[in-house]
């Protein structure tokens, strides 16, 4: 077994990481054994790749730190692509590592092989190439340069997936694991990892503070935009003194984590329930916005159509992120000392507040109508989310699947802000979406609740191949009988005839899942049944668990038209 493998895992150990996800193979077993054999790593197992990698950027998601993931040659790497690209969208930290055959051997009939170079395009923040040393002659020195350099990368300037491809000769098991050799380089290499650091980005520069400064002064309609992203601690301190200003709105998307933060709610219905003289109003002069994408559509295309004198776009990241079209200017900079320059502006007066209390006006008349009608003893998915997020438990990890769940809960806007809330938005797909949770219940105590609809449940369901499953793991399952997302939005509606293109109509047993992976069953199917349910299935002394709530997709359909006809 080639030995350099051990600089991988060490040098992994000494800068931090301390999850390991594994898939289980033989062309991977040299980096297997090297990472085994530190006590330092938790080492989780996943059978299917796909699933193991979406339960690996799930912990990573939790944790803000990278996350490595091991795999065998050939198409096991190809079953990573869903996760890394999601990953790469959402800039999450994954070190992914990637066994190979020698390059001889490629292209040449040898089994389990396909050319695993550059295999993840752009979807990468870095790809890495190892050598492929002979026995005996392996380049321990130049393997912890490359290691460390990409482990750097999944966290600066942006964080995000980072590949690198390992050929292995065999023979692939030792015959011993060399524990003295192993504690001799780990020294070498902790002497090496001592002398080199790097260098984190620069905050904002002096020209671009004073015209953000003369804009911030000039400005009386000022917007801050959060999209989605984790909870930072240093963002909170400067936020609350912006929200506390008088002629600042905030508006946090529903996975930002930074609901707190915000001073107008509700926005993703209210955008749509205003008239256009009030639309018009509610435009901002100024717009500073940063964190991840936004997953309300009303308030994209809203943001589009708007023409802010100023708009600040703050990342760390080279790629400039235009997506409402009118960035003025790009920040260089890290938020958190972004935002606490702007906070210590002093303004020349005492700013006005009628922008901000139009806002403010608009939100709260827009909740009393959201309110009123979700409350109805109706039952339907918009209802039940209503009452499910009444019963979720204080400080609970909240994981929303893609389609309808994610925006029913970002339309009914009442989260706890003791909540962590996740969702897959970077490339907003369902196929991993019960993996992730998994992957952020392995790694926190809380109670992990995954909101999810039918075909994501069904379509993952290999998430549960586990030797353990977390016992903090609570999943719901809104069962319309397939893709009832295409009942809600424009564009399907349109050609009924062709329904069953768009929708995925099935007859699979959600409950079988569940008793098949050892998790217990709950069932609900009407209004009156609801409390006393979702009271049993959140009881935090209990296992994981699955509810399954059943719908009839046309009835939900009609009583969603009647929630979208709701004006002010």
């Amino acid at each position: 077994m080639q030995q350099h493998v051990h600089s991988i895992a060490i040098t992994c150990g000494l800068l931090g990481i301390k999850h390991v996800v594994i898939s289980p193979g033989s062309r991977s077993a040299p980096l297997v054994l090297a990472f085994a054999q530190h006590t330092n790593f938790i080492i989780h197992v996943a059978i299917d790749e796909r699933c193991a990698a979406y339960m690996a950027l799930g912990m990573a998601q939790q944790k803000q730190i990278p996350v490595v993931l091991i795999c065998t040659s050939g198409t096991a790497v190809a079953n990573y692509y869903p996760a890394i690209t999601e990953a790469f969208y959402q800039k999450i930290p994954l070190l992914v590592l990637t066994a190979d055959r020698p390059e001889d051997l490629l292209d040449q009939q040898d089994g389990q092989m396909i050319n695993q170079k550059n295999l993840f395009g752009h979807h990468v923040r870095a790809f890495y190439q190892l050598n492929c040393y002979p026995h005996g002659s392996e380049n321990n020195r130049e393997t912890t340069v490359i290691v460390a350099e990409a482990i750097g990368l999944t966290t600066f300037p942006a964080k995000g997936p980072v590949h690198i491809n390992v050929p292995l000769k065999e023979p692939l098991y030792p015959k011993s694991l060399l524990p003295n050799h192993i504690r001799k380089l780990e020294k070498s290499i902790l002497n090496w990892l001592n002398h080199h650091v790097y260098k984190p980005i620069d905050g904002i520069s002096n020209n671009d503070f004073i015209e953000l400064e003369q804009a911030w002064i000039s400005a009386s309609k000022k917007m801050i935009l959060i999209g989605q992203g984790a909870m930072h601690e240093k963002w909170i301190t400067p936020l609350l003194a912006l929200k506390n200003q008088a002629d600042v709105v905030i508006i946090a998307d529903v996975v930002s984590n930074k609901h707190a933060m915000a001073n107008v709610h509700h926005v993703d219905k209210l955008l749509s329930a205003v008239d256009s003289k009030t639309l018009k109003e509610l435009s901002p002069d100024l717009l500073i916005s940063f964190g991840g994408p936004i997953l309300s559509k009303s308030l994209k295309n809203w943001l589009k159509q708007q023409k802010p004198s100023w708009h600040f776009r703050i990342q760390q990241e080279p790629e400039q992120i235009n997506t409402y079209n009118n960035v003025t200017k790009f920040l260089r900079a890290t938020v958190d000392e972004t935002l606490q320059q702007i906070a210590a502006i002093k303004l020349n007066q005492n700013p006005e507040a009628m922008f901000m209390n139009k806002w403010i006006k608009a939100s709260f008349d827009i909740e009393k109508k959201i309110t009123a009608f979700a409350k109805k003893p109706i039952w339907s998915e918009l209802h039940a989310t209503y009452h499910l997020l009444n019963h979720v438990p204080d400080c609970s990890n909240l994981q929303l699947a893609n389609s309808s769940v994610v925006r029913y809960v970002s339309w009914l806007d009442m989260l706890n802000e003791s909540w962590i809330i996740n969702s897959n938005r970077g490339t907003s797909g369902i196929d991993g979406c019960t993996s992730t949770a998994l992957g952020a219940a392995k790694v926190n105590l809380r109670q992990t609740v995954l909101l999810t609809g039918d075909i994501a449940f069904l379509y993952d369901k290999n998430a549960f191949w586990l030797n353990e499953i977390p016992q903090n793991l609570r999943v719901v399952v809104f069962n319309n009988g397939g893709g009832g997302i295409f009942t809600l939005i424009d564009g399907p509606t349109y050609h009924k005839q062709f329904a069953h293109l768009f929708t995925t109509p099935h007859q699979r047993n959600v409950k079988s899942v569940a008793v098949d992976n050892g998790l217990d069953y709950y069932f609900c199917e009407s209004y009156s049944n609801l409390n006393k349910v979702l009271t049993q299935f959140f009881e935090p002394t209990n296992g994981a668990a699955v509810l399954e709530l059943k719908f009839d997709m046309k009835k939900n359909a009609k009583i969603f038209e009647a929630f979208k006809k709701i004006k002010l």
